[in-house]
């Protein structure tokens, strides 16, 4: 019996140990390898060690927006407000037309908020019933579990985001996928 390929991969690591610098890496080593690359990137912003928020990078046309910034009032519970303009830029980039023609699409990150139904929720569900790439979420280790659970339906792939090594393992998925994409036509 032939493996049914993952269309997911979960991109993990703990909280700020380094998802995103390691997707972007991600991002410059399969476009060198040719293949499309759409999606969101959120890099965190700082200012003397303090993280002030998040900005949107869209993979596709790599514009940025400001995402969400912290709160001065800060609880335990909505610690970010999230800006109009970011909210805007990061839906466009996981719409199914931004993916179209992509042969990997990311999102960063997948986390509490989507895992409520909110934020890019609604995009990744969209994305895996409608897009042929490969789906890559940047996922906090805490949550993979979680996400897991939550797109049983989809075969996936837990991937160590600072192992030199997942980079490789991504790369290899998406060779494997064109070949297969060349096989059937």
């Amino acid at each position: 019996m032939v493996p049914i390929p993952s269309k997911l991969v979960l991109w993990t690591g703990e909280k700020h140990c380094g998802k995103t610098t390691s997707a972007a890496n991600l991002v410059t080593i399969a476009r060198g390898e040719g293949f499309n690359v759409a999606g969101l990137l959120a890099p965190a912003l700082y200012r003397d060690s303090e993280l002030l928020g998040f900005d949107a990078i869209d993979l596709h046309n790599e514009t940025r927006a400001p995402l969400a910034r912290r709160k001065t009032d800060a609880g335990k519970t909505e610690r970010f407000t999230f800006l109009p303009e970011g909210l805007k830029l990061g839906n466009a980039a996981l719409s199914a037309t931004a993916a179209k023609s992509a042969d990997l699409v990311i999102v960063d990150e997948f986390g509490p908020l989507e895992l409520k139904g909110r934020l890019w929720r609604e995009n990744v569900d969209s994305l895996l019933a409608s897009s042929s790439a490969l789906i890559l979420l940047v996922v906090r280790q805490e949550l993979a579990g979680a996400v897991r659970r939550v797109y049983t339906d989809f075969p996936c792939r837990n991937l160590a985001a600072i192992e030199p090594e997942s980079i490789d393992k991504v790369i290899g998925m998406l060779r494997d996928c064109r070949q297969s994409q060349r096989e059937t036509k």
